[in-house]
């Protein structure tokens, strides 16, 4: 009976031809790509990335102070500085010199030379996700990227924070001082610094850095 009542409505043409329907996007079809956007308008405004990224308790205050202002687009990237009028729309060039006008998304997400940085932590930590377009899209996808366990959910938000602090500071050395440091560098700049944290709010925190460098998930009883 309930078959019946579900082909209630359905007139057949012999005119029309028979075909599948994606009604998210009638003009384009069906796409993988269609697919995972529309899947992520549905989970993320359940979860307001913009208050609840800067915060994490190991985390300094001055790096939740720049996260917060990276989600609200407050950085003084280059793209912003044009619009304020501080610099011309001719030197708004990526300063790794990729070719690319720089805002907070390329500059974190999308540029050859600082998204590299993220394949060395998925490999390091051994996640790996799909990258999103934009910086809050890819705090919520990053952190859930094992799942809902919550101290695996603490210990990605705390690493994507300190990827977000030194991406921000190499960005200003390339700027201001003209030095350039390569992404395994940076890697270990992330390992170290995510560890001072660790053991800063952790005072029996055991493990050195040798094995934090090797299984920073079995430090934290998680791997």
């Amino acid at each position: 009976m309930t078959r019946i009542f579900v082909l209630a409505n359905v007139v057949l043409q012999d005119a029309e031809t028979d075909a599948w329907l994606w009604r998210p996007n009638v003009d384009d079809g069906y796409t993988v790509r269609g697919v995972y956007q529309m899947l992520m308008r549905q989970e993320m405004p359940h979860h307001d990335v913009v208050s609840e990224a800067p915060w994490h308790k190991n985390v300094p205050l001055k790096v939740s102070i720049c996260a917060w202002r990276l989600l609200r687009n407050r950085w003084p990237t280059k793209d912003n500085l044009v619009r304020r009028g501080v610099i011309t729309s001719a030197s708004q060039l990526c300063v790794t010199g990729c070719g690319q006008n720089e805002n907070i998304d390329h500059l974190i997400i999308h540029c050859p030379v600082f998204g590299d940085l993220w394949h060395h932590i998925t490999a390091w930590i051994g996640v790996f996700f799909v990258t999103p377009q934009q910086v809050s899209e890819h705090y919520y996808h990053f952190i859930h990227s094992t799942g809902g366990y919550t101290p695996r959910r603490s210990f990605l938000h705390l690493i994507w924070l300190c990827v977000i602090w030194v991406l921000w500071n190499e960005r200003n050395q390339r700027l201001f001082t003209n030095t350039a440091q390569t992404a395994v560098h940076l890697l270990e700049k992330v390992k170290l610094t995510s560890l001072r944290w660790m053991k800063a709010k952790n005072v029996c925190f055991p493990f050195g850095y040798h094995m934090w460098w090797q299984h920073p998930l079995v430090c934290l009883g998680i791997g």
